[in-house]
């Protein structure tokens, strides 16, 4: 996908000021690019334009060589908080895309349950929501995303509401989970050692309208280590201290590093 010069305004606004502008950014097919910034930069927006709920107001917007057509197929979207219907079993939940397109009862039900056991949940397809831990939710959350197969997943916080230490585990099952499948991801973060551990590209928006101030590519640091292993990488922290300069609003131009 690719953004020209994209400006977002929000329907209904009126004269309102831009949610983001000027945008530029490519995303390149089974790349993982983190989206950092403060809270109002339009981290969000992108995520909205990218999954085709947003058109742009001005500028160019292409998704699979396309311009903006409303709704894109192919999309899988995971959100902060768990969407799961708590009536629902592990399984319903995993099934419930494919019910909506008219899968069979029981073929839907033998992709969910193939795919609860991909995702380390094989033991509990008939417990619910209530009786799951927070990291076991949001591996649901993510199991029914791909049991639709889609070509990009959009990732809003996923993790935000969860422990340190829950935190870290789900970070390293994402990231193996994304390289198994080869997923095209975008995904928003506040937090900036996340960004780093997990993407190969990283995003940095400031400002309100928000804009792109850095983005920073990680061929120069280790994949598949432990966040701790990482930080004692010594271009680690140039990544940090300069994708943090301009979060903070005194950053350099935007450059590619």
């Amino acid at each position: 996908m690719s953004f020209s010069d994209v400006t977002v305004r929000y329907p209904g606004r009126g004269a309102a000021r831009p949610a983001v502008v000027d945008v530029d950014l490519q995303v390149a097919p089974g790349q993982f690019v983190c989206v950092v910034g403060p809270s109002g930069c339009g981290k969000s927006t992108i995520l909205h334009v990218c999954s085709g709920l947003l058109k742009v107001s001005g500028g160019d917007f292409h998704y699979l060589g396309k311009k903006w057509q409303g709704r894109h197929t192919g999309i899988g979207y995971v959100t902060q908080r768990d969407t799961l219907l708590p009536w629902k079993t592990v399984v319903g939940n995993i099934a419930l895309p494919l019910k909506l397109a008219g899968v069979a009862r029981e073929e839907r039900r033998q992709l969910a349950a193939d795919m609860a056991t991909k995702v380390g949940l094989g033991h509990f397809l008939d417990r619910r929501p209530r009786e799951l831990s927070g990291g076991m939710r949001q591996r649901v959350q993510l199991a029914r995303v791909l049991v639709t197969n889609p070509t990009l997943l959009l990732m809003d916080e996923p993790f935000g509401a969860l422990d340190a230490v829950l935190r870290v585990r789900m970070q390293e099952f994402l990231r193996a989970t994304i390289a198994e499948a080869g997923l095209t991801t975008i995904f928003v973060t506040h937090d900036l050692t996340e960004a780093l551990t997990l993407g190969d590209q990283v995003v940095a928006m400031s400002g309100s309208p928000g804009r792109i101030g850095r983005i920073d590519t990680l061929d120069d640091l280790p994949r598949g280590v432990s966040a701790v292993e990482l930080r004692q990488v010594p271009t680690y922290s140039v990544h940090e201290q300069q994708l943090w300069a301009t979060i903070a609003g005194h950053g350099d131009s935007p450059e590619p590093l």
